[in-house]
This record gives structure tokens, sequence and C-alpha cells, in this order.
């Protein structure tokens, strides 16, 4: 792995003729760098990493925080009635749904489930239901959502999408695991020290 730190500043390189080309510069900066099967971009300011695809000198997937981005939630995932969530949050929020909305929406419907399913509204009763192997969520995301009970992470699917299309949903077929299939993503019962209370 090469980890080679981008060092274009977006309007900040300009000639007579104007904007310096964004396409030469991504050239420039992946020739001559070793075989590689993809790019991973980290570009969080969203300033240069649109500019990217179809611009390498090998021509390679580019995964991170553009290209194909690994998410809990995609304004365009549109399997597993995903449609109708989509439609409905943008008619009450007038705009697409975000991964943070998404993750909100199921905080806020795991707990109601909750209590509706154990018949309470005590906090530590909601909680305990949350963690048992009866409570399952409906998530829009082709498996039954739950939470791992040794650490109160929610088991989810996990998709790769591009800007435009989903490209796969996580995990991948033929994975097994005793319990879920969705523990195979993240770190396992066995593999960690981490508890919750």
């Amino acid at each position: 792995m090469l980890d080679k730190p981008w060092m274009h500043e977006p309007g900040a390189q300009r000639t007579d003729t104007g904007h310096v080309s964004i396409a030469a510069e991504a050239a420039r900066f992946t020739q001559g760098a070793p075989s590689y099967d993809v790019l991973v971009v980290a570009d969080e300011g969203g300033g240069w990493g649109d500019s990217l695809a179809w611009r390498t000198t090998d021509p390679r997937p580019i995964v991170g925080t553009q290209g194909l981005v690994p998410t809990i939630w995609s304004p365009i995932h549109e399997q597993w009635g995903a449609t109708q969530l989509q439609r409905r949050f943008r008619a009450q929020a007038g705009r697409r749904m975000t991964p943070l909305d998404h993750a909100a929406w199921l905080a806020v419907r795991a707990v109601g489930e909750g209590a509706v399913r154990a018949g309470t509204t005590d906090p530590a009763g909601i909680a305990a239901f949350l963690r048992s192997r009866a409570f399952e969520l409906a998530g829009f995301k082709g498996a039954r959502l739950s939470f791992r009970d040794w650490d109160g992470q929610l088991r989810q699917p996990v998709l790769l999408a591009a800007p435009r299309a989903l490209v796969s949903v996580s995990p991948q077929p033929g994975f097994q695991h005793r319990y879920s299939e969705l523990d195979t993503l993240g770190t396992d019962r066995p593999e960690t020290q981490c508890r919750a209370l």
C-alpha cells in the first residue's frame, strides 16, 4: 500500500489562462505509482475528491469519501421498500434522506418498537428487550436488524454506493455465522473486549 498525500489546493493554482486542470494533476499524481487495485480517497471537505474519477493514470475504482462509499444509507437506495421511506422523508423534510437522518430514524423506531413489544415504558426494560434475541427491526435494508447483546452495536447491512447507483450490500453472499450473518461485519464477540454496561 502506498500512502501519498494530495497537495493540490482547488482555486489556489491559477494561471493567466485559468485554472490548472485537475485532470492533469490527477494523472501526474498517480503516474509512476506501483500497481494498485483501488484508489482510496480521504477528502472530507469535498474540495477535490469528486474530480478524481476517470482521471487517474490507471483506470481503477475510487473508494472512500468519494467514488464508492460504504455507508449505512444512501439517497439512491431503493430496494426492500426503501423507495417508500425515501419518498415519505422527502415529502416531510423537503430533501433527500442522509445517513444521519436514517440513523436518527432507526434510533427512534427502535425505542418505539422496543417499548411497544416489551409492553413497558421503563428505560431499563426497553434496553433489555432491545438486546434480546426476540427484538428485530425492519430498516429497509434487506435484513432484520438487531442489537448485539455484548456491546449494544446495531447489526445492519452496509451499503456500497456510488453517487448515482447502489453497487452492493454487505455482508456478501456466502458469509455465514452461527447466529447472524451481520456479525460477519465488524468485530465479533470473541474478538472484542468491549462489553456494554
